[in-house]
Formats: C-alpha cells, sequence, structure tokens
C-alpha cells in the first residue's frame, strides 16, 4: 500500500507441554485428580501391547494393576499392567519431551530474531526518543540542549490549473504548453521548529517495498497568502512535462532496519519547507514543516 508504514510485529506467545518419561513405581500418585494445571501441561501416552494407547496425566503401578487418570474423560481408570507396554511407553514420552524442546528452540529464535529485527526499525534518536516501528516521516530538532521528535503528516498536492493565464498565452501562441502550479493548502505548516538543521528521518513503503531515501529531497516552498507553491509543472503541445522546484541540499544516508535519515547540508533559513519523493508517479503528497525565526 502507498505510504503504508511498517506494522509492529506482535510478541510471540509461547505455549509449552512439557511431556513426562518413565514408567512403572516410580509415579507417585493418590485417588484425587491431579491439579488442573498438571492436566493442561503435562499429557503422556500409555502404550498398550496391542498398539493402542490411553492419554494420561500420571500413572502409578500397584502389583498387578496400573492405575492412570486419563486426559480424555479427566478421571481415575484402571487396566491390568500386563496390557501395558513399558518399553513403548518409555521410549514414546521420550521423544515427545525431545521434540518439544526443538520446537522450543525454534520458537526462542525466531522470538529473538524477532525482537532483533524490532529493535532496529525502532532505533534510539536522542536520549529517551526512539523512531516507531510503524515507520513514517519525522524531524529531530536539537536546541538549547533539548531534543523533540515531530512526526511530519502527509498532504495532498492541489494542482491548480491556471486556466485563465494559459488560455492568454494560447491567444499569442497556440502552439504553447499550459503550465501548472503545485500547491499546499494553508499559509503556514502545523509543525514548526526554529533550529534550521534539524534531521529528517524516513521509512516509508510502496507497492514494490522501502522506498530508497535517495529519492526524497527537501524543496522550499513559496508563500502566496493561504497557499504555499511546491513546484510549477510545464506541459509542452507534445504532452512532455517539467517540474521545477526549489531543491535544498541534503545527504540520505541508510540509518537503521528500513530507517533512512537525511541530513541537511548547511542551515534552512526561515521559510516553508515540505520532504517529497522524487520517485515515479510518488509527487501527490508531501510532508511539510516550517523553521521559524
Amino acid at each position: 500500500m502507498l505510504w503504508a508504514g511498517k506494522e509492529l510485529a506482535a510478541g510471540v506467545m509461547l505455549g509449552l507441554l512439557l511431556a513426562g518419561g518413565g514408567c512403572g513405581t516410580g509415579y507417585a500418585a493418590t485417588d484425587a485428580a491431579p491439579a488442573a494445571g498438571a492436566q493442561a501441561q503435562i499429557v503422556k501416552r500409555l502404550i498398550l501391547t496391542d498398539g493402542s494407547y490411553q492419554t494420561a496425566t500420571e500413572w502409578k503401578q500397584t502389583g498387578e494393576r496400573v492405575k492412570y487418570y486419563s486426559a480424555e474423560r479427566g478421571e481415575w481408570e484402571e487396566i491390568p499392567a500386563e496390557l501395558v507396554d513399558w518399553k513403548a511407553t518409555e521410549a514414546w514420552n521420550a521423544g515427545r519431551s525431545a521434540s518439544q524442546a526443538e520446537e522450543l528452540k525454534q520458537v526462542t529464535e525466531e522470538e529473538i530474531a524477532a525482537r532483533k529485527e524490532a529493535q532496529l526499525n525502532m532505533p534510539l534518536v536522542a536520549p529517551g526518543l526512539r523512531l516507531p516501528a510503524a515507520g513514517g516521516v519525522f524531524l529531530l530538532e536539537e536546541a538549547a540542549g533539548k531534543a523533540a521528535l515531530h512526526k511530519l503528516d502527509g498532504s495532498k498536492v492541489r494542482v491548480d490549473e491556471e486556466v485563465g493565464k494559459n488560455a492568454v498565452r494560447r491567444t499569442f501562441n497556440p502552439a504553447a504548453g499550459v503550465e501548472q502550479k503545485l500547491e499546499l493548502t494553508g499559509g503556514a505548516a502545523k509543525v514548526r521548529v526554529r533550529a534550521g538543521t534539524p534531521s529528517i528521518f524516513v521509512d516509508l513503503d510502496n507497492e514494490e517495498g522501502t522506498i530508497a531515501g535517495d529519492l526524497f529531497r527537501i524543496v522550499r516552498l513559496e508563500r502566496k497568502k493561504d497557499m504555499r507553491v511546491v513546484g510549477r509543472n510545464k506541459v509542452s503541445a507534445r504532452g512532455d512535462a517539467n517540474v521545477t522546484r526549489e531543491f535544498r541540499g541534503a545527504r540520505a544516508d541508510k540509518f537503521s532496519g528500513d530507517w533512512w535519515k537525511l541530513t541537511v547540508l548547511g542551515e534552512l533559513p526561515p521559510g516553508e519547507y515540505a520532504i517529497v519523493c522524487t520517485a515515479e508517479g510518488q509527487g501527490e503528497v508531501v510532508w511539510d514543516f516550517g523553521v521559524e525565526k
């Protein structure tokens, strides 16, 4: 999705079923039902000599009888000890325990990798200030020993067709092209900073993935009453378009994870500015801010 931020991944919920091993008189049991937690966490198999099995949470052998607590029916039951294949029972439960341990290891490794990725996409930019994993466009202002992180919301660019001026132009030259103004509504951006050298952080997607930081530029806007001009578009009679904008110098560097950092080269004088994306087909939205005196 255009300009879609990264969704921070949800934490992995770990559930471990611990399988018990062994059999015979080593298991302590009473006629009381096992604790509810034990039933939920430990489910083993009592393998029988005919190849079938009973699911149980625990059992004990007393003489020629085996008493087990059925995990299916939730009650104590008895069978002759000679019907139990103790070797198969021990082997299955030991294998199940090892399998669950391996599953836990895999889940834990995946969780660690997910946490590392989340940390990369939530980098620290100043003491106590982190960028969000969801991405976006942010401006970091540092002045008088204090840092502030501002989120810049996207604003849609309005196209002024300048119908009257183009009609006059074509009166004198029928083959002349047309000129358009690319504007933002409002005479000033909502986000205002006093430092002329803010750091800008960008993490935005389009349908092809994360947009490279060197495709974002800083543009100085021209203020016109209750509008701000982002640029001018000249379209020739043949349909060729040429957009002119007043770019300011900035360097794009990979910062952390999918985040890019734009470093202003020189100081921005007081005025209105916007971050624009120069990728093909991505100029409909800009992220505006203002620099105060």
